[in-house]
């Protein structure tokens, strides 16, 4: 006798363009602070409210031609160096804080 066999779900079949309304379940930010002392040199760079990108510290080589490796890493918003604590709150644990107390779900690290 052959044991039933569950069949995994399959994903819903995504239209292009209606991909917009999807919310993502999991929201990740980054914060770049300032730096400790005004000597130390910054390998971040904020490109836009989403993206930032690492540089390579003066002095090291990733590559075995010499060349810097730049990476672009890409988050759902950005918050620079001058980031108030409360602007910080209010976008990041303020929308959080409103779900749970409305009975919905939420999580932060």
């Amino acid at each position: 006798m052959k044991s039933a066999r569950a069949k995994t779900p399959r994903k819903p079949i995504v239209k292009k363009g209606s991909q917009t309304n999807l919310k993502d379940p999991v929201g990740v930010y980054c914060r770049v602070r300032p730096l400790g002392f005004p000597d130390q040199e910054c390998c971040i760079e904020v490109i836009n409210n989403t993206t930032v990108q690492l540089h390579t510290p003066e002095g090291y080589r990733l590559n075995r031609n010499g060349d810097y490796k730049e990476t672009q890493y890409s988050f759902k918003q950005v918050f620079g160096t001058h980031t108030t604590q409360k602007e910080l709150f209010d976008v990041v644990a303020n929308p959080l804080v409103d779900d749970l107390i409305h009975g919905k779900n939420g999580f932060q690290i």
